[in-house]
């Protein structure tokens, strides 16, 4: 069961969510900032073969009026990190990444279970994501939290691997306790 609640915070971070790792530490998700592109772009190199650039990143905190940049951390320790785009009615996962030490923990369903709330408090109708077909974890973490696969995009990434499109329904009341599935 995901252990998280609504903290927000009057701090510069702006804390969004707070959870307990299996190790009992407490940890946080909280709006990405300048400060953090460093480490998240460390992150991104580890987790893709492909990886977004810095200044990717700085444009998602600074420029774009529909991104959501989101990090997870314990103390200075990066566990993860996402990026949404809210478009009209609906949201998108354009990125979302664990460290490679901390996988298997659940920081990738807080941060799912995050972005699919805040999808239901902005009134989005459908959430999407485009995933490797090769990311067999990810498919299993997305289909766990009810995402059903939509089409498949050719080779989508730069090495010419396809992208599986897939996607979920967002409806108040249906999904007014956004879990992963059992």
């Amino acid at each position: 069961m995901i252990n998280w609640w609504r903290q927000m915070s009057t701090s510069t971070e702006q804390h969004v969510e707070r959870f307990v790792l299996p190790s009992g530490e407490t940890a946080w998700i909280r709006m990405m900032c300048l400060q953090d592109v460093p480490k998240v772009h460390d992150l991104e190199t580890k987790a893709y073969k492909d990886p977004w650039s810095l200044s990717h990143f700085r444009h998602e905190i600074t420029d774009s009026t529909v991104s959501w940049p989101l990090i997870a951390e314990c103390g200075v320790q990066l566990l993860g990190y996402a990026i949404v785009w809210f478009v009209e009615d609906e949201l998108h996962i354009a990125n979302i990444a664990t460290a490679p030490e901390q996988r298997r923990k659940g920081i990738a369903s807080q941060l799912l279970a995050v972005i699919l709330e805040e999808g239901l408090n902005r009134q989005a109708q459908r959430a999407y994501l485009e995933v490797r077909g090769s990311n067999v974890a990810a498919f299993q973490l997305y289909k766990k939290f009810k995402f059903d696969l939509i089409g498949t995009r050719m080779r989508y990434y730069r090495d010419g691997e396809d992208a599986i499109l897939m996607h979920r329904f967002l409806r108040p009341g249906f999904d007014s306790n956004i879990t992963a599935s059992s």
